[in-house]
């Protein structure tokens, strides 16, 4: 069958590739894309309504492939969102210059200032400098609609692996100084932790400076089940060495600086003591129903009915 031709219209028409007027910029073809790239760059609009959108996709087929972008991506509005529409990644020129909103969840290592590490699950390097305290991790928790605990850093170290060295560790941190570090009246704590109070409508029950939990339910320890192990903390050339030193407690009604024991304790030294002749502030339990009994320095000349007297054995 032939082709209808009108007349003047040049021969060459009806050929696609024969037409001359198909090469980028030109008016009539000013609204496609140009696929191998336009001098000055392109710009592709989706719609042209209020709210529209411009949807990639890959592929017609139902198995997807990856829409790949082969250079850096900049945001112009700064705000990557969700399918839900909802801000989860916001950039910004000054702090916070990355803001993560919704819940975050990484599969793999974390390294925040340098590389991750394969044996750290988070590799934290932080350079502080200036006069003012510096922090390395601050830990936020907001217990505004919480029945329970709210807890700034929680975690659990599992070893279960037989090939280790069987050494699970909940926290481990060491404060050190540097060989490079000058000048004198520097001090290093390995941990240093309390508790802080504001006014308001509220009481407390309890404070706890620390307090150590264990939940139990494998096998007992073949060795020793210690709370709190001290090794010698003696250096040569140190003036004072403490394995524990507690300050004298002078607030409050009852002030204890140290209480061993069940109700009636074992041993007792009290705080804020008042000193007076003979007495002192330590106390300890006696007898097969025990009693607390206070420590007290007196001549034997001097001894009452219902005094003890205490012997080493």
């Amino acid at each position: 069958m032939g082709q209808l031709r009108l007349v003047g219209e040049p021969a060459a028409s009806d050929d696609h590739a024969a037409l001359a007027n198909l090469a980028f910029p030109q008016a009539g073809h000013s609204g496609f894309v140009a696929a191998a790239g336009l001098a000055g760059g392109q710009t592709i609009i989706g719609g042209a309504a209020s709210g529209e959108h411009l949807s990639l996709q890959s592929t017609a087929h139902a198995t997807r492939g990856y829409v790949r972008a082969q250079d850096d991506l900049q945001l112009l509005s700064n705000i990557l969102r969700g399918s839900d529409g909802a801000n989860r990644l916001q950039l910004g020129a000054a702090s916070p210059n990355v803001l993560l909103t919704g819940q975050i969840r990484i599969s793999g290592d974390v390294g925040i200032g340098t590389d991750p590490s394969t044996t750290y699950g988070l590799y934290l390097s932080k350079a502080l400098a200036g006069s003012t305290s510096g922090l390395g991790v601050l830990a936020y928790c907001d217990g505004t609609a919480m029945a329970a605990a709210a807890t700034g850093i929680y975690g659990f170290a599992y070893q279960r692996a037989s090939a280790l060295a069987g050494i699970a560790r909940g926290l481990d941190f060491q404060a050190v100084i540097l060989a490079a570090a000058t000048g004198a009246g520097k001090s290093a704590t390995g941990i240093r932790t309390g508790v802080m109070t504001q006014p308001g409508s509220y009481t407390i029950s309890y404070l706890y400076g620390i307090q150590l939990q264990a939940s139990l339910t494998g096998p007992a320890p073949t060795v020793s089940s210690v709370g709190i192990d001290i090794p010698d903390y003696s250096q040569s050339g140190t003036a004072l060495v403490c394995g524990v030193r507690i300050a004298d407690q002078l607030q409050g009604t009852l002030r204890r600086c140290l209480e061993v024991g069940p109700a009636t304790p074992y041993f007792r030294v009290v705080g804020g003591w008042t000193p007076t002749a003979g007495q002192t502030p330590i106390y300890f339990s006696e007898g097969a129903t025990p009693t607390l009994r206070n420590l007290q320095i007196k001549s034997f000349l001097t001894l009452q009915a219902g005094d003890l007297i205490c012997v080493a054995v």
